[in-house]
């Protein structure tokens, strides 16, 4: 559902690729109740992009991350902020500060939340609107069940994720799955 776009200049090691990714998705799932098996994290490689800020060109010194999420009434500006904290924390908790990478080219420039995902279909489903998740979860949790038992890793994991997550308690009340 959401895509989160990292575009960096810094050289990002794999592992840090990995931990970084790993901890958006954490972010992204704990303030929004989104099982992980939604969530994107893409990294470009910034660093021969022209970019210009105030008409000044800073190619090679730009560090961003966009998050595409789904815009809904629960979702509020706060809340949005925190989730742009989130991932500066995260980025300096993955890449290291500035002070000990190499200066200012190894900080996190920009964090933007756009609201931008009007409309998702993934691995077979249409996504919900933001706050109408409960519902869906329970109503697609047969189908999701029955993906996973055909041996579908991505809904077995899903699943995994939704039974081990107390968070995601409420998708099995009522007698589902």
């Amino acid at each position: 559902m959401p895509l989160y776009e990292v575009w960096h200049s810094y050289p990002l090691t794999e592992a840090q690729r990995a931990d970084l990714a790993h901890r958006i998705t954490t972010i992204h799932t704990t303030l929004f109740t989104v099982p992980a098996a939604f969530v994107h994290v893409r990294f470009s490689n910034y660093a021969a992009t022209e970019h210009y800020m105030a008409g000044k060109k800073h190619t090679g010194s730009i560090n961003m991350v966009l998050g595409n999420v789904r815009q809904g009434p629960s979702r509020t500006h706060d809340l949005y902020e925190s989730l742009c904290h989130q991932i500066e924390a995260a980025w300096t908790a993955s890449v290291g500060d500035a002070a000990t990478q190499g200066g200012a080219h190894a900080r996190l420039t920009g964090a933007f939340v756009l609201g931008t995902v009007t409309a998702a279909y993934e691995q077979g489903f249409m996504a919900p609107e933001a706050g109408h998740d409960v519902q869906w979860m329970r109503e697609s949790l047969p189908k999701f069940q029955a993906l996973a038992d055909d041996g579908n890793e991505f809904f077995q994991d899903m699943i995994a994720e939704l039974r081990a997550r107390e968070d995601f308690k409420f998708v099995f009340e009522n007698g589902s799955a």
